[in-house]
């Protein structure tokens, strides 16, 4: 029997595979399940079927060691037919099975998987990483990092990262264009290359495990790209990435009013389910939006397995609504700070990532390094008037003769303010940092040297230990936008100033 399985196997791959049409169905091939090569699914003891489509009388071949399926039958007439197929639980490893399905003269072989029970987030074979917002490229680029496993990298915001200073393990497309966005048509084009990338993985290994990194705005990818092209969706082990400000915002714009909220959860809810999750083969995409948004789906895909959502404060997720507060007990939520992962990589990784971002780090800690003072960082805005220009000026002003005798004072503008640009002349003492520099990272990599904080409203201080923030040009927590209002309301060692 093993000669003979080996013998179909040799046969099938000189032969080829059989596509689904009527044309090639009356030249003597055999359709299996509409012309899917493969059937993936979860470590549960299920039932599935396997549909045949054949001009004569079949047989199915497997294995004798493969004891841990039943198929219904293993032969069967001509035209339509299916085979019942049972699994056991899967108490170990990932495995598969290579079936042999004969009709005629044409062999097709069929690959059978199944995944294993205890898979986690830490576990995949290939990852993922597709990413359209600053800051969640900035958490790919980190855990990219973190593991030596092969990566497939895509970044909407090309200047974010030098494709050049990757590691040779990951395969990295941006925009061609590096002082632009990607266009539309280039998303498209790289949509395709990474779902034909999926299928030759999975072709070529069957029961690997994938990790997602995927904006949480753009969730709608874990489920188009794998589970709609046949991967079961236990395999797929995907990690929402907070996009800043509006990660928190939508959630309560969604979820914050009690007379609204149970129903949208509910209608977003609805429209997950809708989808076929645990199917036996190919089903339709989901129709996306531009720049595959769906905004509305991440809070509710948190609830379900394999899907998590990471965030830098899960506690800034308020409502007001019972229902909701059970919901947000249901969701995994991974609270981490980008400073605290890119601490825990080895230096040698470290260095990578400064490398990637283009960012000088040993140049910037000389700068802070070069007194025996604590240092002071100014957040800096734009400006659409002369009056807005003035009161930074002012702003400084008062900091520099609040603090200036105890630190070295370094001001950070907003890349569109050319106001600042004689603050070093005007405040002796006073260090300008470049408007242009990636200053989330400047901050998490030098956060140990960073003795105060301060300044305009920023997503950066969702970035940075509270304790170092100690000023804030504003009324107070209320008047910010948020969910800085909610992360400030208790401050009590916060200064503000107006």
């Amino acid at each position: 029997m093993k000669r003979l399985f080996r013998l179909f196997l040799c046969l099938a791959l000189l032969s080829g595979t059989a596509a689904c049409s009527d044309d090639e169905v009356s030249q003597n091939l055999i359709v299996i399940n509409g012309g899917e090569h493969f059937l993936s699914l979860d470590g549960l003891a299920r039932a599935g079927k396997i549909s045949v489509l054949a001009p004569a009388p079949w047989r199915v071949t497997k294995a004798a060691g493969d004891t841990w399926f039943r198929l219904s039958a293993t032969e069967g007439p001509a035209g339509y037919s299916e085979v019942e197929l049972s699994l056991d639980e899967n108490p170990g490893a990932a495995r598969s099975a290579q079936l042999a399905f004969a009709c005629g003269d044409a062999i097709v072989p069929f690959r059978l998987s199944q995944g294993a029970l205890s898979a986690g987030y830490d576990s995949p074979d290939y990852y993922f990483y597709v990413t359209f917002g600053t800051m969640p490229t900035l958490y790919a680029g980190i855990h990219l990092l973190s593991h030596d496993k092969p990566g497939y990298v895509f970044y909407s915001r090309s200047k974010t990262f030098d494709p050049a200073e990757f590691p040779a393990r990951a395969e990295v497309t941006t925009a061609a264009d590096r002082t632009a966005d990607a266009t539309q048509a280039e998303m498209e084009a790289m949509a395709r290359e990474m779902k034909r990338r999926i299928l030759e993985i999975n072709s070529a290994d069957p029961t690997a495990v994938f990790g997602l990194y995927v904006d949480d705005l753009r969730c709608r990818i874990g489920y188009d790209w794998f589970v709609a092209q046949g991967i079961d969706s236990a395999r797929v082990k995907v990690s929402m990435l907070s996009d800043g400000t509006g990660t928190y915002n939508n959630f309560y714009n969604y979820f914050g009013d009690a007379a609204t909220a149970e129903q949208n959860w509910e209608s977003y809810a609805s429209e997950v389910e809708a989808l076929d999750w645990n199917h036996g083969g190919r089903y339709p995409e989901t129709r996306s939006l531009p720049e595959f948004e769906s905004y509305t789906w991440p809070y509710f895909l948190s609830t379900r397995p394999d899907y998590r959502l990471v965030v830098q404060d899960g506690s800034l997720l308020e409502s007001s609504c019972p229902f909701i507060t059970e919901k947000l007990g249901e969701m995994e939520i991974e609270s981490i700070q980008p400073y605290e992962m890119l601490s825990a990589l080895p230096e040698s990784a470290r260095k990578r990532f400064y490398d990637m971002a283009g960012f000088d780090y040993d140049e910037f800690a000389a700068l802070f390094d070069a007194s025996p003072k604590k240092n002071l960082v100014i957040i800096g805005t734009s400006h659409g008037s002369e009056e807005s220009a003035r009161q930074q000026r002012d702003y400084v002003a008062r900091i520099v003769e609040q603090y200036g005798e105890g630190y070295d004072i370094f001001f950070k503008p907003h890349p569109a303010d050319t106001s600042s640009a004689g603050y070093e002349t005007e405040f002796p003492g006073l260090t300008l940092l470049p408007g242009q520099m990636p200053f989330e990272i400047f901050v998490w990599a030098l956060i140990d040297r960073v003795d105060m904080i301060g300044g305009y409203p920023s997503t950066v201080f969702l970035t940075v230990p509270l304790d170092k923030v100690r000023f804030i040009f504003a009324a107070n927590a209320e008047s910010m936008a948020r969910p800085l209002n909610i992360l400030f309301r208790d401050a009590t060692d916060v200064e503000w100033m107006q």
